[in-house]
């Protein structure tokens, strides 16, 4: 696999750089993580490990998404069930992720370098020549800029307005070189989950083909490799019903619509995805979404891995 070698023309000395960068992300961190040794429901842990804070600012926490179950799934339910050797992470209540409230946009995780965060379908990750004010890039830079005015945002990867799920934004051009740069390398995992038309044969496979775009922007498979760029899904069938089925997918390359289009072109459109094939949209949305990143982080080069819950719509549609 190609990595390519980034010299960043601000820094004559790389190592010293990164070490005074990871020293400064120490100094801010506002997290901790605690251990769970007996079973017990997670209001209860709590409560027991965070004594002298209100049953209210606790809930706080849970509202505001500041607890992750081993450092994957973000917890919200006050009685959910932990087990022996969870580990719970909490972000401190004075995180300044807690000024960014939107019905479209949660900030799941932020430090100096890069932001996650879950973007629910209808919201557009970057501008387009019809929309610039309403996408998850400019809500979060406002969000910098509150801050600080001299702050901005920076684009590392996209998802396509219908699809929901996790995605990263990086917070210094730095950070978002190193990421781009080696992004196959750096991304170690990226699950999605959809509901796709039809009954799958094989229940799982890797499928392989070459895509390109026409005149209008839609995106064509290929069997061709002068046709187009290598696009490579694996899928796996978690579920289905005879009609439809709940799929995992699991990218190798991340090409523009590689999902959608490749479902397209073994004959199982995504549900509610009418430019790529489907013929059905039985709960209002298209059923794609990104429920899963692991990735080694820019700077730090710890491995960070972010899960978002199914949408429960998903489910109730294979019953």
């Amino acid at each position: 696999m190609f990595v390519r070698t980034i010299n960043f023309a601000r820094s004559k000395n790389i190592n010293s750089e990164k070490q005074i960068m990871q020293q400064k992300s120490a100094k801010n961190s506002k997290q901790f993580s605690i251990k769970v040794t007996d079973p017990m429901p997670l209001m209860d842990f709590l409560k027991e490990k965070l004594k002298g804070q209100s049953g209210t600012s606790i809930k706080s926490l849970l509202t505001h998404r500041c607890i992750l179950l081993n450092h994957r799934q973000v917890l919200t339910q006050y009685n959910y069930p932990l087990k022996s050797g969870d580990e719970i992470s909490i972000q401190s209540s004075k995180s300044s992720r807690y000024s960014l409230l939107h019905p479209k946009l949660n900030i799941v995780f932020e430090d100096d370098f890069i932001i996650a965060v879950e973007k629910k379908e209808g919201l557009l990750s970057v501008a387009t020549a019809h929309e610039r004010e309403l996408t998850a890039y400019n809500i979060l830079d406002n969000y910098l800029k509150r801050k600080d005015p001299k702050k901005r945002i920076f684009v590392v990867h996209r998802l396509d307005r219908e699809t929901s799920g996790i995605m990263l934004f990086a917070k210094c051009r730095e950070a978002q070189v190193k990421l781009k740069a080696d992004w196959n390398d750096r991304v170690l995992e990226r699950t999605y989950i959809a509901v796709a038309e039809g009954v799958f044969e094989p229940k799982e496979d890797t499928i392989v083909s070459y895509l390109y775009a026409d005149d209008q922007t839609v995106m064509h498979s290929s069997q061709n490799e002068e046709d187009g760029l290598l696009a490579i899904t694996h899928y796996k069938v978690l579920q289905s019903n005879g009609k439809v089925s709940l799929v995992q997918l699991n990218l190798e390359t991340g090409r523009t619509n590689q999902i959608r289009v490749h479902l397209q072109s073994i004959g199982h459109s995504v549900i509610g995805d009418e430019k790529y094939g489907s013929h059905q949209n039985p709960v209002g949305r298209l059923c794609l979404h990104a429920k899963t990143i692991r990735f080694r982080h820019p700077v730090t080069q710890r491995i960070l891995t972010f899960e978002m819950e199914v949408p429960h719509v998903f489910e109730t549609l294979v019953r």
